[in-house]
């Protein structure tokens, strides 16, 4: 069966043959008569060009009856011709509009987020990632999820695609090889573990954050090589629990777990140290003391890479700890002073880091 865009080629040189044998034939039967003014076959070009362009000069018209004869067909058949491209070239636009809002042309990003499976936990999800200043690629296997993710987010952060979850291959369009790290937003956990398995397979060397309905399988995550594996009837139950006796820790908790988008409000920011830091090498303590004191920001813990290359996570540690090259600072900032770090520091917040292991995330 021959495909629609050999069709269209084949229909465009049947239209170039035809339209130069009947210039040439209009040249031919014109060029003897009494007053014409096609001495020339550029000439019959010209009056062909001009009538098929509509733009009709009228300095050259055929002056015999096979001549006009000549020119009413071309004329006819040039405005079927216009109409049939016309609508060929609007088909084709609509199917690249088409194809760029399922995300079918593929996305640039690179450090990005990568988000398989679309529902309201995931919205929540991406919301705040997009707070952060980060960049989220979506996969959705609803047409339906496509719009809603468009009218939700801006194309400059947020990239939709939309295909079959099984088809793994086209995870390519998402950029998924230079993805920070992948989650895996299913309601099964059964779905979960064996589409995780399979993507690992593909993908081994990706960070990839997994969310649960039933706790108990946290283990048989992690033992699949999943470090982060977040329940979430865990972190209700938590957070519901905390409610009940200490209501103002738990408001604290809800409030630093979400992004700061305003001025009063607070957020833990994680970032790296880099030998542009000026707490580098520093005591921790006198690091605390400075943030405190010159930023109104509270460090809180410290994340230090080992010597085996794994990372080792500090909270509030003793003195005598100093601040080295790649470790990552905990701070608790408001919106204002979230903005003054990530100038201080040089880096933005976070661990979006596309060469980072899974051992070191």
């Amino acid at each position: 069966m021959i495909s629609q865009q050999r069709k269209n080629w084949y229909i465009l040189g049947l239209v170039l043959i035809a339209y130069f044998a009947i210039t040439y034939l209009l040249y031919w039967v014109e060029r003897d008569q009494e007053g014409t003014g096609f001495s020339h076959p550029a000439d019959a070009f010209w009056f062909t060009i001009v009538t098929l362009s509509t733009v009709g000069y009228g300095d050259y018209t055929p002056v015999s009856t096979v001549g006009r004869i000549i020119g009413v067909i071309f004329i006819l058949g040039s405005v079927g011709i216009l109409g049939y491209f016309i609508s060929q070239l609007t088909t084709q636009v609509s199917a690249y509009l088409e194809k760029k809002r399922l995300g079918l042309l593929g996305t640039k990003f690179t450090n990005h987020i990568l988000v398989i499976g679309w529902d309201k936990f995931g919205k929540e999800v991406v919301e705040e990632v997009v707070h952060s200043g980060n960049r989220v690629a979506i996969v959705c296997n609803d047409k339906t999820g496509i719009d809603l993710i468009h009218e939700a987010f801006d194309g400059k952060h947020v990239f939709a695609l939309f295909t079959d979850y099984s088809n793994i291959e086209a995870l390519e369009k998402a950029n998924i090889q230079e993805a920070a790290t992948v989650f895996i937003n299913f309601e099964d956990d059964t779905e979960v573990l064996i589409y995780l398995l399979n993507l690992k397979k593909a993908y081994p060397n990706l960070n990839y954050v997994v969310s649960l309905s039933n706790p108990s399988l946290k283990e048989t995550f992690a033992a699949t090589g999943v470090r982060y594996v977040v329940s979430k009837t865990e972190i209700a139950s938590r957070l519901v629990a905390s409610y009940t006796f200490e209501p103002d820790v738990a408001m604290m908790a809800e409030s630093l777990m979400t992004s700061a988008l305003e001025g009063e409000d607070y957020d833990l920011l994680e970032y790296r140290v880099t030998q542009q830091n000026p707490y580098l090498n520093q005591d921790y303590l006198d690091a605390f003391i400075s943030l405190k004191k010159d930023h109104e920001c509270v460090l809180v813990g410290i994340n230090k890479k080992q010597s085996d290359g794994s990372r080792l996570l500090k909270k509030n540690p003793p003195t005598g700890v100093n601040i080295a090259e790649d470790d990552y600072l905990i701070l608790m900032c408001n919106g204002d002073t979230k903005k003054k770090m990530q100038k201080l520091f040089g880096v933005s917040e976070g661990r979006l880091q596309k060469h980072q292991t899974s051992e070191e995330a």
